[in-house]
C-alpha cells in the first residue's frame, strides 16, 4: 500500500521537472495533503453513486428481541430480561414492549428505557397500580448505532442472514416514518440512517436477526507523510494526475483548473470501478 510520501514523490517528477514537495516548496507538503483529502472524499462519493466495492466495508447489526422474565410493581418500572442486548454506552434506548402477561399494561407501548444492568432496564413509567407480572414478553428496540460514526452512505440494499438464503433489506429514507406504526414488530424489510448516522427500522424486529449493511466509510484524514492512502493503490495514478492538476493551478487560480481536475477525477475514477468489476479470475 503507497503512503503519503510516495504519491508526492510520484507527483513532484510530474511537477516542473522533478521537484520535492515538503514544508518550503511551492505548493508546500500541507496544501498537498489537504488536496490529497479532498480527493479521498470526491472518490468515495464517485464510489458510492456508482456502487462499487472500492471504499466499501460491511456493518452488522444484531437485533434485539430479549424474552422478559420479570416486571416490577414500583414507582419506575424495572423489566428483567436475561441478555438483553442494550448497550451500557448508550445510557438509554427507545423501546417496544409486548406479549407479556399479566402486566399487560406494558404491553404495545414505546418507552425509553434505561440500562441497568445485562439483565436488567427501568422504563421510567410507574406500574405501582398495574396488574402483576406472571410471565412472558419481549423487549426489543428498532434503531441501531452500529455503522461507522463518519458513515458516508449506506448501499441501497442490505440483507438479513438466513439458514440458507439472504432476505433482503432495502434503504428508504426517513420520511418513511409517515407511515410508521409505533406498535408494529415484524421482520424488517427497510431501513434508514437518521442524522445521526443511527440505522433504524420503520418496525421493531420480532425477533433477533443478523442484518448486513454494506456501506461507504469517509477516509480517515491524512495528515502525515507516512500516513497510508484510501483504496489501496488501485486509485494511485488517479490522486497523483488530480494532485498534479491542482498543483499547476497554484499560481493563477483558474475555475476552468478546478473543473478541469474534477472532471478528470469523475472519468478516470469510474474506469478503475468498471475494470474492478469485470476483473475475472479462473483455475486451468
Amino acid at each position: 500500500m503507497s503512503t503519503v510520501a510516495t504519491i508526492l514523490t510520484r507527483a513532484g517528477y510530474r511537477l516542473g521537472g522533478g521537484i520535492t514537495v515538503s514544508s518550503s516548496s511551492d505548493p508546500t507538503e500541507a496544501t498537498c495533503i489537504a488536496w490529497l483529502n479532498e480527493i479521498a472524499l470526491w472518490l468515495t462519493g464517485i464510489c458510492a453513486e456508482c456502487d462499487s466495492d472500492l471504499g466499501r466495508t460491511i456493518g452488522t447489526i444484531t437485533t434485539v428481541n430479549a424474552d422478559i422474565s420479570g416486571a416490577s410493581q414500583a414507582a419506575n418500572c424495572a423489566i428483567t430480561a436475561t441478555a438483553h442486548g442494550l448497550v451500557a454506552a448508550a445510557g438509554t434506548a427507545e423501546v417496544l414492549i409486548y406479549g407479556v402477561s399479566g402486566m399487560t399494561e406494558l404491553n404495545n407501548t414505546e418507552y425509553t428505557a434505561t440500562y441497568v444492568s445485562a439483565d436488567s432496564v427501568t422504563l421510567g413509567v410507574a406500574s405501582s397500580a398495574y396488574t402483576a407480572y406472571t410471565s412472558g414478553g419481549h423487549i426489543t428496540k428498532r434503531k441501531y448505532s452500529t455503522l461507522a460514526s463518519n458513515l458516508y452512505a449506506p448501499s441501497q440494499r442490505g440483507w438479513i442472514v438466513e439458514s440458507y438464503s439472504r432476505s433482503p433489506i432495502t434503504l428508504t429514507t426517513e420520511a418513511c416514518l409517515e407511515r410508521y406504526n409505533p406498535v408494529e414488530y415484524t421482520q424488517p424489510l427497510e431501513f434508514y440512517v437518521d442524522g445521526s448516522n443511527n440505522v433504524c427500522f420503520p418496525s421493531y424486529p420480532d425477533d433477533v436477526y443478523t442484518i448486513k449493511i454494506p456501506y461507504w466509510q469517509i477516509p480517515t484524514a491524512l495528515t502525515a507523510t507516512t500516513d497510508t492512502m484510501p483504496f489501496l493503490g488501485l486509485f494511485d495514478n488517479v490522486f497523483i494526475e488530480a494532485l498534479t492538476i491542482r498543483a499547476q493551478n497554484r499560481d493563477e487560480y483558474d475555475t476552468s483548473y478546478e473543473l478541469k481536475w474534477q472532471s478528470f477525477l469523475l472519468d478516470r475514477a469510474r474506469r478503475v470501478i468498471e475494470m474492478r468489476k469485470k476483473m475475472t479470475s479462473s483455475v486451468e
